[in-house]
């Protein structure tokens, strides 16, 4: 047995989870998949029919059924292509406003976090977004305290040039952490787009 040391300890097959958040994934599925039936049984009915009313007059039915064909393909299409925009909203909205909070956390400001709409997806995730927004926006406060207890004990004691230039970038430190706490983003954002 060789003790190669680039050699992977684990076999080479890779392990997929498809289904991450069942009851979202699921949702849209068997949405899909129903509209999809409902759409392909409805042109199937009105095939027959066209069929059995084409045998009994006598009629060639191809033509008819290359337009029903047509016109069953642009609706399933169109209504398709609605739903798509609707569920694509629901969950790309919430994904815009977690991107603008996220460049406002980027820039050292914590933003005041608006609740979504109430059609809209992701909620879980966006409660813990927020969860870890409360955290961090309570740690930074909880800095800004300690850096305010250090500097009044050590302020009457910087005599010298050195500590009193340390004094002040520890209270910059502490005025920039008190100002993202104390004053939140307002919940409104807009996009530079």
């Amino acid at each position: 047995m060789s003790d190669d040391p680039h050699k992977p300890l684990r076999p080479g097959y890779t392990r997929r989870t498809y289904l991450l958040d069942r009851e979202f994934q699921l949702k849209y599925i068997l949405l899909l998949a129903g509209i999809g039936a409902g759409g392909v049984g409805i042109f199937g009915v009105l095939a027959q029919r066209l069929y059995v009313s084409s045998l009994s007059s006598g009629v060639d039915a191809r033509t008819s059924l290359l337009w029903l064909t047509a016109l069953g393909a642009l609706g399933l299409g169109a209504v398709l292509g609605l739903l798509g925009l609707l569920f694509t909203h629901r969950v790309a909205g919430p994904v815009h406003v977690m991107s603008l909070y996220v460049a406002a956390l980027a820039a050292g400001r914590y933003p005041r976090l608006r609740p979504l709409r109430k059609k809209d997806e992701l909620k879980r995730f966006f409660d813990r977004f927020s969860e870890a927004v409360d955290r961090i926006r309570q740690r930074e406060a909880d800095e800004a305290h300690a850096l305010e207890s250090a500097l009044a004990s050590l302020t009457p004691l910087a005599t010298t040039p050195e500590a009193r230039e340390a004094l002040e970038t520890l209270s910059a430190l502490h005025t920039r952490k008190r100002q993202a706490v104390d004053n939140p983003t307002g919940g409104t954002f807009k996009s530079a787009t």
